[in-house]
């Protein structure tokens, strides 16, 4: 079963991590490079909103009233058009994440490892998509959309190499 997860972006290239057991390798990639890395992948976790507003969607307001701190989807348009695009090329399952609030359910400070933390959310975003796959994945819904965190419990993200990492429940 391979699991991805994007931690997208526009103007300098995106981070994926790909979850194969219990190994989640962490590539840097523009466009092609995601499709070609999670083109295979049954569920794909995006951090970026998968629809457009005018200001916070009914979802970002769900996230907001549960102590999360996210922007609305206007605020970032040219991230969330390469999200939608990127989302219809992709085969499997794609669900919108957000890194960020899934690192405080977890209680896991990203400066620890002493990289970038686009490479920690790609790792994150990964591990969203496995527990998405085994419903175990904390949903935020709204009338809107639905956001997907890692669960309040303790998962150990474990660093191998600066760019392989494995995790621990």
């Amino acid at each position: 079963m391979k699991l991805c997860g994007i931690d997208l972006a526009v103007k300098r290239p995106s981070t994926v991590g790909v979850l194969l057991g219990d190994k989640i390798e962490v590539f840097e990639a523009g466009d092609e490079g995601i499709v070609k890395l999670c083109e295979d992948a049954e569920v794909v976790s995006i951090d970026s909103p998968l629809s457009h507003s005018k200001g916070f969607r009914d979802v970002d307001k769900q996230m907001i009233r549960n102590g999360y701190r996210v922007l609305p989807p206007s605020w970032m348009k040219g991230l969330v058009d390469k999200a939608l695009a990127l989302s219809s090329t992709l085969r499997g399952t794609v669900i919108e994440t957000h890194p960020t609030s899934s690192l405080k359910n977890i209680g896991l400070d990203w400066r620890k490892f002493g990289v970038k933390k686009d490479l920690i959310d790609a790792v994150v975003c990964s591990l969203v998509s496995l527990f998405y796959k085994r419903g175990e994945a904390m949903e935020i819904k709204g009338s809107d959309g639905a956001i997907y965190l890692l669960p309040k419990k303790r998962i150990e993200v474990i660093r191998i190499t600066d760019s392989v990492y494995t995790f621990l429940e």
